[in-house]
């Protein structure tokens, strides 16, 4: 298993024999073959996981080499059984790997709603765990208590051939009947069946993590669980049939293993190619983990007054008429975050995956601040303040950047805010600054 961070860079070795040696763990640079190079580059290179993410998973792709961008999670190569466990990059030196691995699981337990638990001594086995084989297992233990619960039935309607009558004959069909098929009879009735959307979809995650677990344990109780859920079928596209997921105290029971169908759906990339496994990744994009993760910290930190909504899109950066053709709104304005109350948007806040220096604080290197993010920001201002009121951008803290800068003016009216949040407390640097605008 090779361990690196993101935007490590990963070279080509030229060997086809992938030795334990050749795959010791890393954070910024890493050696695999030219074979799992190549299809790396030809499935990853120039495309997005999620169209209306703009974070490329490879950069600076050259022949025998490439930067992996701003990616967390597993690849697993089709060839030599290379595997890529990449981490986020906390720190600017070497990162600690447990450190990260363990902000990520964090992160995303708290994006995805999974509820605490209980440390006992088999989570405590679970920390020297790649982040996949952590999913898959904590997956697993939830399918297991949901399977000793016992899945939930539905009434489903099916139709039918036999020899006899059940439910409702159908009575065209039975007149189109062959010659010589007089004592078949053509019905449907309703059956009391394990099919229901949930448990196709837990069946459908199933499948997925036994395709891409290498763990011994999750793969013996994995076969287990599958040859109890053999007559379920599973879902053909699962993504979209996450939003037929169904609610209310008939499917408590399914509550704690929903966030973990979602986080394996969502996210998996399978590669199946005549049932041969080809290659598969489960990837998260840190700009968007990263955003959402603190949503959800600084929703439960407003006052009651106040609301926080995400990616608000009810500006446009310009309007434009066309020849011949009514008035258009073009190029939407989307920052991550604002604070309203009652109607008003109060602040403006957006998230930044990248690290900046406080200690930059000159005119050259202004901190490693972006100047395309300041010009955005001033937009968001402009459109959602009115010119009037403050911006929040928030950067990761690392060893660099402990403390909220001085304020940005763009105006006597007009400021601008740079915060830095703990990935590690889940807090805003600067929470009192938050809460003095609203």
């Amino acid at each position: 298993m090779i361990t690196v961070t993101e935007y490590a860079e990963l070279q080509s070795y030229q060997k086809t024999v992938v030795t334990e040696n050749t795959l010791a763990t890393a954070s910024r640079r890493a050696y695999i073959s030219q074979k799992t190079l190549d299809w790396m580059i030809d499935k990853y290179q120039a495309t997005r996981i999620e169209e209306t993410d703009q974070v490329l998973v490879l950069e600076e792709v050259r022949r025998n080499s490439f930067k992996l961008g701003a990616y967390v999670g597993y690849i697993q190569s089709p060839f030599n059984e290379e595997q890529i466990q990449i981490l986020p990059k906390i720190e600017l030196g070497d990162s600690q790997i447990v450190k990260s691995k363990n902000i990520l699981k964090n992160m995303l337990s708290e994006v995805y709603d999974i509820r605490p638990k209980e440390m006992s001594e088999a989570d405590l086995t679970q920390t020297d765990l790649p982040i996949h084989e952590w999913i898959i297992r904590r997956f697993l233990e939830e399918l297991e208590q949901l399977i000793h619960h016992g899945l939930k039935r539905d009434y489903e309607l099916v139709q039918d051939v036999q020899p006899y009558l059940k439910g409702r004959l159908l009575v065209q069909q039975q007149i189109n009947h062959g010659v010589g098929k007089d004592y078949l009879f053509e019905i449907e009735y309703d059956e009391f069946l394990f099919n229901g959307i949930e448990n196709r979809l837990i069946k459908t995650a199933l499948i997925y993590a036994l395709e891409m677990t290498r763990n011994d344990h999750s793969i013996a109780i994995g076969h287990d669980f599958t040859e109890l859920m053999h007559e379920i079928p599973t879902c053909h596209d699962p993504v979209e049939s996450l939003g037929q997921w169904r609610e209310g105290k008939l499917f408590s029971q399914y509550e704690d293993i929903k966030p973990w169908c979602e986080l394996l759906l969502l996210n998996i990339n399978p590669s199946f190619q005549n049932g041969e496994r080809r290659g598969m990744s489960l990837l998260f994009s840190m700009p968007q983990l990263f955003e959402k993760y603190v949503a959800k910290k600084l929703q439960t930190q407003l006052k009651p007054c106040h609301r926080l909504q995400i990616q608000p899109s009810r500006q446009t950066l310009v309007s434009h008429t066309p020849k011949n053709r009514t008035l258009q709104n073009w190029f939407a304005l989307e920052p991550d975050l604002a604070v309203y109350k009652g109607g008003d948007c109060q602040v403006i806040l957006d998230t930044k995956w990248k690290f900046i220096h406080q200690e930059k604080a000159n005119s050259t290197e202004k901190y490693g601040i972006s100047q395309a993010d300041l010009y955005q920001m001033h937009a968001y201002g402009n459109k959602y303040l009115g010119q009037k009121g403050q911006l929040i951008l928030i950067y990761p803290k690392h060893q660099k950047f402990t403390v909220h800068l001085p304020h940005f003016n763009y105006s006597d009216e007009l400021c601008l805010y740079v915060l830095p949040f703990d990935l590690e407390k889940g807090v805003l640097i600067g929470q009192e600054l938050v809460a003095a605008m609203i």
